[in-house]
């Protein structure tokens, strides 16, 4: 009983620690945007995009053979991603943004492609594998290019945040170290605080008979995304919409792309499961879903149902295994 209050503890503190530091992130990464003039999407995409924890939960099941358990967390962990971090936001207000470049869908649909073939076919998917690590480097240099440019002639949208916030029209080029310092320790806070909140998830359900795609599908799933939802969340709330955009569609590329990729190298034994395709299914929809949205630039009511309709099809489909 001990060990159990002792983990939901640190459980607490570490989602606390991941709250309190993104408002300090978030904001000195907005101001960072502005002062460099930069993309606060590409910024985000390259930077928030980042999911380590989510990696090594899947590579280290995928060399230890739980398969199901590597694929279906970087099904599970893309579905949560594009689905509950936006529905929320949008059921209280109208979410505007800028078009999603198509590049950046053309990745997923190939990926997504690719991840089918690894779950239909039972072989080769070592090499699937290698394909989409060498898509993920094509998204990087990409990326890499349109922030060189961006910062070379100064972002063409800088002078609306300038605009929208007066404050921002104080910042002074003096204060960009301080901005960076403080961004690289709050990133390093959310880090460490998503790392202990996934130790203190594990040893909550360690001794628990969960089924491997469920745990891989549901629980690691959301675990691994709760830094990036707190994130998105808040950065809907500071008007930094870019940001969490960039930094949401940053993490579901690194997620079929690198995460999928080193994990696919170290499946051995692999075989097909209908669990897996309907939320492969699931995903594409979402995916299709947002590529619409992207179009019309905007999040609203009905897309907070739509989204939220979706993520408890996910739920559903995935509790049905348990029970």
């Amino acid at each position: 009983m001990f060990e159990i209050v002792l983990s939901i503890t640190f459980f607490i503190i570490g989602y606390l620690i991941i709250f309190f530091a993104a408002d300090v992130f978030l904001d000195n990464l907005k101001e960072v945007c502005i002062l460099f003039g930069i993309s606060p999407f590409i910024i985000g995409a390259l930077i928030i995009g980042i999911d380590p924890e989510e990696s090594i939960a899947s590579i280290i099941a995928a060399i230890n053979g739980l398969s199901y358990l590597a694929i279906g967390n970087v099904i599970g962990n893309s579905i949560f991603a594009l689905t509950i971090s936006f529905a929320i936001p949008a059921f209280f207000n109208k979410i505007d943004f800028k078009t999603i470049p198509q590049f950046y869908f053309i990745l997923l649909y190939t990926c997504l492609f690719l991840i089918l073939f690894g779950i239909i076919v039972n072989f080769g998917i070592f090499f699937i594998g290698i394909i989409a690590i060498l898509i993920y480097f094509v998204y990087l240099i990409r990326n890499i290019k349109q922030f060189s440019k961006e910062s070379s002639i100064g972002y063409s949208s800088t002078e609306n945040y300038m605009k929208r916030d007066k404050n921002m029209q104080e910042l002074k080029a003096e204060s960009k170290t301080k901005k960076i310092i403080l961004i690289i320790i709050s990133f390093i806070a959310i880090f460490l605080g998503g790392e202990l909140l996934i130790f203190a998830a594990e040893q909550i359900i360690i001794q628990t008979n969960i089924p491997e795609t469920f745990f891989g599908l549901v629980i690691m799933a959301f675990i691994t995304n709760v830094e990036e939802l707190t994130l998105v969340i808040k950065s809907i709330k500071k008007k930094s919409i870019e940001i969490g955009l960039g930094g949401m569609i940053g993490k579901v590329i690194w997620n079929l792309t690198l995460t999928f990729g080193i994990s696919a190298i170290f499946i051995v034994n692999f075989q097909f499961l209908w669990i897996l395709f309907w939320n492969w299914f699931l995903l594409s929809i979402i995916l299709i879903y947002f590529n619409f949205t992207s179009k019309k630039q905007s999040l609203v009511f009905r897309d907070g149902i739509a989204l939220t309709l979706l993520l408890i099809s996910f739920l559903t489909v995935n509790f049905a295994i348990v029970l």
